[in-house]
């Protein structure tokens, strides 16, 4: 009877665990998952770059938040990837996102694509730098 309570116990913890996500992925799906969570950042990107004659300041802050979420699944995804660094990547995003926070309120949408650009390309190209890394393909 004692074997069947530790055998149950036992079952109830791994279930748990499970649940709450203790299991980690392969390295495969790892990498899968990195890839896919790459891909949301560039589209992010492309997002917060395109603007139109109506957007505002506003507009591309609110892109750059969703940059920031992209930004923060990539983070979680490349901690279950063994030997994928994103140093530079998140160096990019910091610069990009200083350059958002530093944009006057009162300039058009179009001259803030302008003044930011450089910022953003540097996170494109470390975000395609850790795709062509993990030879992800288009999704």
């Amino acid at each position: 009877m004692k074997k069947m309570g530790v055998l149950f116990i036992a079952l109830v913890l791994v279930l748990a665990c499970a649940g709450a996500g203790c299991v980690q992925p392969s390295e495969q799906e790892a990498e899968a998952q990195l890839c896919q969570s790459l891909t949301d950042l560039g589209a992010a990107l492309e997002s917060m770059e395109n603007t139109s004659l109506r957007s505002t300041v506003g507009d591309i802050r609110d892109g750059r938040d969703q940059v920031q979420s992209a930004m923060e699944g990539v983070r979680e995804s490349a901690g279950q990837v063994a030997n994928i660094r994103v140093d530079d990547l998140n160096a990019a995003y910091e610069n990009l996102n200083q350059a958002v926070e530093n944009l006057p309120n009162d300039v058009t949408a179009i001259e803030a694509i302008q003044t930011i650009r450089p910022q953003i390309q540097a996170v494109r190209t470390e975000q395609q730098n850790i795709y062509a890394d993990l030879n992800c393909t288009a999704q």
